[in-house]
């Protein structure tokens, strides 16, 4: 089950429940805005998130000093399919990212995806998102592409773009 907004709070803000140590993990998939040049990264990507969209991507929350799982979902954070989680890590994107517009051959794009991103909370505060997931890894899930020159967009919704799941 996912964690509400009032959930993830009391979660981090308590730290850990067995050992009482305040720095945790939070693993979550995120959007990630990807700028394309001919289909390849051209720029840097930048979080396309709010934070009510990183406590719905919440897969697990973990302690960094005993590493006891303090939260732990396997469903899908997109559909809510069991073990998606599971099929969202280890799955290759199934949208393929043009070249090109369609509609009005401009090369430079603008990918929405969804990520695998690692979180570190000290009690106080959150770092900044970090991940490691380029188009061609596994967990790098592409779900709508934009057009920087005529604005046109390509969304995939069916299956799920994160698990697969229908």
């Amino acid at each position: 089950m996912p964690l509400s907004e009032e959930a993830f709070t009391a979660l981090v803000d308590a730290g850990c429940d067995g050992c009482g140590a305040k720095k945790l993990t939070v693993l979550a998939i995120v959007a990630e805005k990807v700028p394309l040049l001919n289909g390849e990264i051209f720029g840097d990507p930048s979080w396309g998130y709010k934070g009510e969209d990183l406590v719905r991507g919440t897969y697990r929350v973990v302690c960094n000093a005993c590493k006891k799982d303090l939260f732990l979902s396997t469903s899908c954070p997109h559909c809510g399919a069991a073990g998606g989680i599971e099929r969202a890590l280890e799955g290759e994107n199934a949208f393929l990212l043009p070249r090109a517009c369609a509609g009005c051959g401009s090369r430079q794009l603008s990918a929405l995806a969804l990520v695998p991103a690692r979180i570190t909370y000290d009690g106080t505060r959150a770092s900044k998102a970090r991940t490691l997931t380029l188009p061609e890894d596994l967990g790098f899930h592409a779900l709508r592409v934009e057009c920087k020159g005529c604005r046109a967009v390509i969304e995939r919704a069916e299956p799920c773009p994160l698990c697969g799941d229908r």
